[in-house]
């Protein structure tokens, strides 16, 4: 008995450390193995995310920093959105194959910043003779800690509304515009939701995919601040929050997730005209263009108390203990330099964060959609980015679950939800720092 328990225990030891690196909670730093030919090309890991557009866009970039660059060669690894991003950041470097150059955002910047992932870039920076001035400050300073530049910015995006103008002139309700409201949104939205085929079913929904942050926002609630304290039960979150439930169950003109769940999702919704409004940011709008059905065009947010949208960014990181330091910093250079930023303004993909790329390029190919150009400008002077700190990926994870009560119409009492919502982010939050705190001791 033993020598058998003898041998089990190693076994066990090593599925928990496989289960503890690869949930986060435990990092093994190990410098990957040297990624270069006999011939001395360098091999660089770069992992990103993204739909077939922005695909499509990094193997352009790719390819015109390969063509630059003959003796670096870069393997992308495309993963699926935000959350399946970092895991794999996670799993890779806790098997001691970490990526050279990463995409970065703000649910990540905070903790792996403290976990020590990034490298430094304020020495290329001043080498090369590259400013933060040279980006919005606001995009800028997502990516500072304590003075020192750990990334630099890919893009930020305000959610706007993208509209389906037939829809619009066919139900007889004029177009969204600076001055619109949602009790505008609610009459109208009446009047774009229809039975098409009479079957008893709505075949055509007005709006989707406005994110909850912007209800709460706009009826003067808040969510968290930058030290993760919570205030998802002020009474403008819950009465913003009754508006979303309301939009899909007592209005009836908002699909329910059920609904997307079971049929098409939003985006797809909007591209076969089966919803006359739908928010987002302009990274749909190559796939948008693609549309030969009906016009459309974009607005600004509509107001509640006041007039609000969520800002998202992500940027570009380096691993802290690359083998190629030089050339990570090579690739970060090209990526948020003028070329590749120039070219994903050009196909009005992403707003750029250099300040002269977005200002000279808002209105490149204006025959094309969106025609609205300035809205994405005005949106983002208003546009407010959520607070973000060490473990805020993990506490919106479980919020949103909470959330989804809400949505789904289970839980009818918003304000008792919110107050859900607030213990769930407060008990995740001190859960992380106590086991933080734990492991820091040891």
């Amino acid at each position: 008995m033993v020598k058998k328990t003898l041998l089990i225990l190693p076994a066990l030891f090593l599925a928990w450390v496989i289960y503890m690196v690869a949930t986060g909670k435990m990092y093994v730093v190990k410098v990957g193995a040297q990624r270069a030919t006999a011939a001395g090309e360098v091999r660089l890991t770069y992992v990103c995310w993204g739909d077939y557009t922005e695909e499509a866009m990094n193997r352009h970039w790719i390819a015109e920093f390969e063509r630059q660059h003959p003796n670096i060669k870069v393997n992308m690894i495309l993963t699926g959105g935000g959350v399946g991003t970092r895991e794999k950041i996670q799993t890779m470097i806790a098997g001691g194959s970490a990526p050279d150059v990463m995409y970065t955002w703000p649910d990540v910047f905070p903790e792996f910043v403290q976990k020590g992932v990034y490298m430094p870039l304020d020495e290329y920076m001043a080498r090369d003779g590259i400013s933060r001035a040279q980006w919005f400050r606001n995009l800028a300073d997502f990516y500072t800690k304590d003075g020192v530049v750990y990334g630099l910015p890919r893009s930020w995006h305000p959610f706007i509304i993208f509209y389906n103008k037939d829809l619009f002139q066919r139900e007889g309700v004029p177009y969204p515009d600076e001055s619109w409201t949602f009790d505008d949104l609610v009459r109208y939205g009446r009047k774009l939701t229809r039975d098409v085929n009479d079957d008893g079913l709505v075949d055509q929904y007005a709006i989707a995919n406005i994110p909850w942050r912007v209800f709460a926002w706009a009826y003067g609630g808040r969510t968290f601040d930058e030290a993760g304290k919570c205030y998802l039960d002020d009474p403008g979150t819950a009465e913003g929050l009754q508006l979303y439930q309301d939009l899909i169950w007592k209005y009836h003109i908002s699909p329910s997730p059920q609904q997307q769940a079971l049929s098409q999702n939003a985006q797809d919704m909007f591209k076969t005209g089966r919803i006359a409004m739908f928010s987002l940011g302009i990274w749909c709008v190559p796939d948008f263009r693609e549309i030969e059905g009906f016009a459309w065009d974009v607005a600004v947010m509509p107001a509640g108390k006041q007039r609000v949208t969520q800002l998202v960014t992500a940027g570009w990181s380096a691993y802290r203990d690359t083998p190629h330091p030089d050339e990570a910093w090579e690739l970060i250079k090209y990526l948020s330099g003028r070329e590749a930023q120039e070219y994903q303004m050009r196909i009005w993909r992403d707003p750029s964060g250099l300040r002269d790329v977005f200002q000279s390029l808002m209105l490149y190919q204006p025959e094309k959609p969106p025609a609205s150009r300035r809205v994405v400008l005005d949106s983002i002077q208003f546009g407010r980015f959520e607070a973000n700190f060490v473990g805020s990926a993990e506490v919106d994870q479980k919020v949103q679950q909470a959330f989804d009560e809400i949505a789904t119409g289970r839980q009818k009492d918003v304000a008792a939800g919110c107050r859900e919502m607030k213990r769930v982010a407060e008990e995740t939050l001190a859960e992380l720092r106590s086991g933080r705190a734990v492991r820091a001791q040891r």
